[in-house]
Formats: C-alpha cells, structure tokens, sequence
C-alpha cells in the first residue's frame, strides 16, 4: 500500500478541494470491498520499477478529473490499469518493461522486449453501461434475464476497444498484445460461462488474436486470445 498512499497524498497536495480520498483512510479501515480493491492495485503498483511508477503516476494524476456520471474518477483508475498489465508481462518473461510517456501523438501504453524482439501492449477498460449505472442508481426490482447474455452493444464496444488498441500498437511495431480489463454489469458474474464462450466464439469469428482479458479487478477469471508469448 505504499504506492497507493504516495499517490493519494500527490492528489491532496496537487488538487486540495477534491473530497474523493476525503475519507480514504477511516473508510479503508472498516470497508472490506474498498480494502481488497486497493490492494490489488498496491500489489502490481510495487512490482513497477521506479521510472516506470513516476511514469505512471504522472499519467494518473493527470486523469483524476477526468469523471464518468456514475463513475466518479474512471480516467484515474484506468490510468493505474495499466500496472495489471505491467505484471502480466513480467510473468510472462519479458524483460525491459516500460511505460510510454503521453506526448499527444497516438502510441501504446507499453513497451517490453520478449526473446530479443521489441514488442507493444495497449491496454483499454470496459466499465459497465451506462444502463447498469441507472439500474444500480434506481430503486426498482430488476430483471436477471437482461444479464444473461452480452448485448451486441457489449460486443460492438469490445471490437472497437481492440481495433483502437491496434492501431496504437501499430504506430510503432507490429507484435504486441491487446490487455484488456472488463467489468461486466453482471456484477456477480452468474453468467460469466456463457460470457467467456460468446468471447471465445467472437473472437474466432472476426478473427481476433493477442487479446488477454482480465475479467475485474479481483479474482483470477480470464480469457487468453492467441496469445504472443510461447
């Protein structure tokens, strides 16, 4: 949790009037959802070696007003996403790992090197809709058939997420891999079966490759799209 305190007193000095981490210490302490969410960030945030922490708290920090209605801070924590990833690619054996500094021109989150070739990772977050956001802010009962299935809505999102991520690696090599971090409205992932074999079925079918996907923040759920490393 180093890391994640280092952080949070950076957003006091450099943004004193926002309330978000008001309380962060007292509510940490009694809320057990809020301690384990924090904690898997402080996990992969120690494993960044030092330049790439400084780079990657730069580029979070300069989310942290960057709001979603119902999302409140969804820039900043997708800007820390990308340490999930940076832990991925040192499981995966590859060495010189780092975070690209933003400069406005269109490029990866990541570069590493895997057996002495050069390649990219883009990483994107899927939060829920903005239809789950109005179901949880409502006080009406809801029907569990609407979370069965993804939507096309869902599927068209993913495409799009992918193709972006594609064409940011792109700009500067060929090989590299599509990180992505999906938070499903099914909150309690009763359906995520069906989930993972419309994935597996989508991606074969627009054939999708070099995608791994983390299923939230938590827990060890995930889906491997051909992946690069082998």
């Amino acid at each position: 949790m180093k890391r994640i305190r280092e952080i949070i007193a950076d957003i006091r000095n450099r943004y004193p009037t926002d309330d978000f981490f008001s309380d962060f210490e007292e509510t940490y302490s009694i809320s057990a959802s809020k301690k384990k969410a924090y904690q898997a960030y402080g996990k992969v945030l120690n494993k960044l070696d030092e330049q790439s922490w400084k780079v990657l708290k730069e580029k979070a920090l300069n989310q942290f007003k960057n709001h979603r209605e119902g999302q409140r801070k969804q820039g900043f924590f997708n800007q820390l996403n990308e340490a999930f990833a940076y832990s991925y690619l040192a499981n995966q054996r590859c060495k010189n790992i780092s975070f690209l500094k933003e400069d406005g021109n269109m490029k990866p989150d990541i570069e590493y090197v895997f057996k002495n070739s050069k390649g990219y990772c883009e990483v994107k977050t899927l939060s829920i809709s903005d239809l789950e956001i109005d179901r949880r802010g409502s006080l009406s009962v809801i029907d569990g058939e609407v979370y069965c299935s993804l939507t096309d809505g869902f599927l068209n999102k993913f495409h799009e997420a992918i193709c972006i991520a594609w064409e940011q690696i792109n700009s500067l090599g060929k090989d590299g891999l599509v990180y992505l971090i999906v938070n499903f409205d099914d909150i309690a992932l009763d359906h995520y079966k069906n989930y993972r074999q419309q994935l597996i079925r989508y991606c074969k079918k627009n054939e999708i490759r070099s995608v791994f996907i983390k299923i939230g923040y938590l827990g060890k759920k995930r889906i491997s799209i051909t992946q690069p490393f082998s």
